[in-house]
């Protein structure tokens, strides 16, 4: 069973709550809610580990999306290789998740297409 397209919308999923939780927020109301911090680091954990499932060959049909950047996040929120940078989290759900989200989304598209003609 291709389960591509599952951990595809997985991913689409937790970058719309991603987007979601920092819309309204300021660097400053972001960074001094702690809930939200921690939220937030969770949601990435969860967007890297669908990464992660989708296996090397599966994600080297889609090199629009950055495999390595994504898991290499989670694995640093994960194993907490070193002290959070609640500010970078916003930067990157600010500056990069739209054009993630938008990869995300085309992949997804493209291949549910592809499952269908099978």
């Amino acid at each position: 069973m291709n389960r591509t397209p599952a951990h595809l919308a997985d991913m689409l999923r937790f970058t719309q709550e991603l987007r979601s939780l920092a819309t309204g927020q300021t660097l400053e109301t972001f960074t001094g809610n702690r809930v939200l911090c921690l939220a937030v680091e969770k949601l990435f954990i969860n967007l890297g580990e669908a990464a992660f499932r989708m296996g090397s060959e599966s994600a080297s049909q889609w090199p629009g999306i950055p495999w390595r950047r994504v898991i290499g996040l989670r694995n640093i929120l994960a194993h907490g290789y070193e002290q959070v940078a609640h500010e970078i989290l916003f930067k990157t759900i600010t500056d990069d998740l739209p054009a993630l989200e938008i990869a995300i989304a085309e992949t997804l598209r493209i291949s549910e297409q592809g499952d269908r003609r099978h």
